[in-house]
């Protein structure tokens, strides 16, 4: 028998002598996460002792994090936008800088507006579901390369209760959908250089699937391809494209929309809370 706080001084001093950013934090999740209770109840309770089976499933979760797991991956969930959405290794672990396309419709739109969306790459679907949640009276369709990516997004839209207003497709981005019916087309598409991957962190390469890293040869090949889609367009309601972006990209992506018919007072870059170019809207 240990109390809490001699249990989470111990694992704090482990991650930290591994370089473990935010250490004290992760050892409060695992630990909660161990024990059923949340992280205020062990600030609360720190002088209560736990038994030896918990310290030793706790430990477990501990090692599993030293030997470069992702806390995610290790509890099954991720918060996004406030809310806990269910992650696996099939799936790009939430960031919270995504929560900027949040934001943005949050400003086009108004909380009861009737208006639709394609999810494009929806991973956890994440962003579906929060957009949902945020806008009862829309709907949409989000969509992945990848089966076990949309059996996540599909678990976490029924979790919410409103998998009646979404629908999940397999496709290669816009190659199986229809989205002339579409008010907003949003996409997080992988954006690293191929060259690049073998230099991300270890925990990134560990536990985040290639196929949602790799950006290609220039980091543009996924952008290329959507907004080469976009250039069918057949009817003439007003629409918005809304990207994820890397702040390195941001005046190539600009070029390239101009390039393909894009008029240049209808894209908008936006910058994330570290003042970097983190999305690229426009408006079609």
């Amino acid at each position: 028998m240990q109390d809490i706080i001699s249990i989470l001084t111990a694992a704090n001093q482990e991650l930290e002598k591994n370089k473990i950013e935010i250490s004290n934090l992760e050892c409060q999740i695992l630990l909660s996460f161990t024990l059923g209770v949340s992280k205020e109840y062990l600030i609360i309770n720190a002088n209560e002792e736990v038994d030896d089976k918990k310290i030793n499933q706790f430990k477990n979760l501990i090692k599993r994090r030293l030997d470069g797991e992702s806390i995610s991956n290790i509890i099954g969930k991720r918060e996004f936008y406030g809310r806990e959405f269910i992650v696996n290794c099939n799936v790009l672990d939430p960031r919270s800088d995504t929560e900027l396309i949040i934001d943005i419709i949050k400003e086009l739109y108004a909380k009861d507006d009737d208006f639709s969306l394609i999810d494009l790459g929806t991973g956890s679907g994440c962003i579906i579901s929060t957009l949902l949640l945020e806008f009862p009276n829309a709907s949409g369709i989000g969509s992945d390369i990848s089966e076990n990516a949309l059996d996540i997004a599909q678990v976490n839209a029924k979790k919410y209760f409103i998998d009646h207003r979404a629908s999940f497709v397999l496709s290669d981005w816009l190659d199986a959908i229809n989205f002339n019916n579409f008010d907003i087309i949003i996409a997080n598409p992988p954006y690293i250089l191929s060259k690049d991957l073998e230099r991300l962190p270890l925990e990134v390469i560990y536990n985040d699937p290639l196929i949602a890293l790799d950006g290609g040869i220039d980091g543009l090949t996924h952008y290329k391809k959507i907004v080469s889609n976009l250039q069918k367009k057949s009817n003439d309601e007003t629409k918005f494209l809304i990207m994820e972006i890397n702040e390195d990209m941001a005046k190539e992506l600009f070029q390239l929309l101009t390039c393909v018919g894009f008029e240049r007072e209808n894209i908008n870059l936006y910058d994330d809370l570290s003042n970097r170019k983190r999305v690229i809207s426009c408006k079609f």
